[in-house]
């Protein structure tokens, strides 16, 4: 028996919760049925209507592998062409899920959708575990141009904001009696309580002004917390956010769910209230980024905002590309920040002294990885150190710092909001 209990939870502002498709004519989106008959209890079936598309493929986050499976340490074994090679008993998909696998890659299942001759919708079901999901439609014309596509049903809520996110996102509930206690991602749900949602702002400013940047403007979305209180006597501390690689500053809200993380933290005691900051860090080298970091953002929000100026009280943290913009921003803004965190990246090849740059440093350092990501034991750039190698390099030259914290899962959007969740939960502000 099916019980639909959801539709599509549209999960990019940190305030309140969107139900896709409630506003168009047609059912097109994704919808979750409690269903007794599902391997996990559920089952999320996606609907896209298009008379004239010769082929629709669903591509989302669906695929899963087995925890401490060496065979996906460090992004598996893969091929001259990147391809990963007999997935058949290692990589797992919702029709062979089972209670306790781990989740390999945001964007890794692929298949076919099945078209209505009558009506031109294409539409699938997956069984799906607890957490949050991201996915698009690619389209196959009737000349066979292939064209990826946001679901039309299911528009990102930030990019209302100025986002310019491309997946659409939904949730999964937790079923205790069909899921293990790993599958319970709840941790990057809205808050429970409205009042303990806090808020997301969109704002651009004038920063520096990069080679080959057609503006000076820059953008960057801002997290008030649920209680954020303008006039309070103690000043908010301040937690600055950097996205990878061909991401922007929608990233962390959408796609990693940091305010609904940090929200749910906050709301049970582990973590105070805080600021969060978002940046654009998608043009400039990272050093025109750590100048536009000090001498414009962060005058921006201290100006605009009730936040610490205190050095104790600042943090920043990025992923991937945003990770070596980190590294970058330890060596140089090392009395600008008390934290930083780098997730899913290797230490850049420098072209300082490593142990001067990090011994000499009083700011807390913290590394972090999935176990299936590629960052962790494997080189993809030359002379850079993977986080494994850069975690023993440090402790060999007696180099304080946090240690390495390793999850479940790949280079993607399921292994940085844990590390987020850890990162507040051990580290920052302590």
């Amino acid at each position: 028996m099916r019980k639909k209990i959801v539709i599509v939870l549209l999960a990019a502002s940190c305030s309140s919760l969107f139900l896709a498709g409630t506003t168009m004519a047609s059912e097109d989106g994704v919808t979750v049925e409690e269903n007794s008959a599902s391997r996990t209890g559920y089952t999320a079936t996606f609907t896209y209507t298009d008379k004239d598309a010769a082929n629709v493929k669903i591509q989302g986050g669906f695929t899963f592998y087995r925890p401490g499976d060496e065979y996906c340490y460090s992004a598996g074994r893969q091929n001259e062409d990147g391809e990963i090679l007999d997935t058949e008993n290692h990589l797992f998909t919702p029709d062979s899920w089972e209670p306790g696998l781990s989740r390999y890659s945001d964007a890794g299942y692929v298949q076919d959708m099945i078209k209505d001759e009558e009506t031109g919708t294409w539409s699938i079901s997956v069984d799906l575990p607890c957490g949050s999901y991201l996915y698009q439609y690619v389209v196959t014309d009737a000349q066979g141009n292939e064209t990826v596509i946001t679901d039309p049903a299911n528009i990102p809520y930030c990019n209302s904001l100025g986002a310019q996110q491309a997946r659409s996102q939904f949730y999964v509930p937790y079923d205790a009696a069909k899921q293990g206690e790993t599958e319970d991602w709840t941790f990057v749900f809205p808050a429970e309580k409205e009042e303990d949602r806090g808020t997301l702002i969109w704002t651009a400013y004038e920063g520096v002004t990069y080679e080959g940047a057609e503006t000076s403007a820059q953008q960057m979305e801002i997290y008030l917390p649920a209680h954020y209180d303008e006039n309070r006597a103690e000043p908010y501390k301040t937690l600055y956010l950097v996205h990878g690689g061909g991401g922007e500053e929608g990233d962390w809200f959408h796609q990693g769910n940091a305010g609904n993380v940090v929200d749910r933290l906050a709301a049970s005691g582990m973590t105070e209230e805080f600021v969060m900051v978002a940046i654009d860090a998608s043009v400039g080298t990272n050093e025109e980024l750590c100048t536009n970091l000090s001498e414009y953002t962060i005058p921006y929000i201290e100006a605009n905002y009730n936040v610490s100026s205190e050095t104790a009280d600042r943090a920043l943290t990025g992923l991937s590309k945003g990770g070596k913009f980190t590294y970058v921003a330890h060596y140089l803004l090392d009395d600008t920040f008390g934290y930083f965190g780098a997730f899913s990246v290797g230490y850049p090849a420098p072209d300082y002294d490593i142990v001067d740059a990090v011994n000499t440093n009083k700011a807390k350092l913290y590394l972090g990885g999935g176990f299936a990501d590629h960052a962790i034991g494997s080189v993809v750039a030359e002379g850079q150190i993977d986080l494994e190698d850069f975690d023993v390099y440090l402790n060999e030259h007696n180099i304080e710092h946090a240690g390495l914290y390793v999850v479940e899962g790949g280079h993607d959007w399921f292994t940085w909001p844990q590390l987020l969740k850890n990162f507040v939960e051990t580290f920052l502000w302590k």
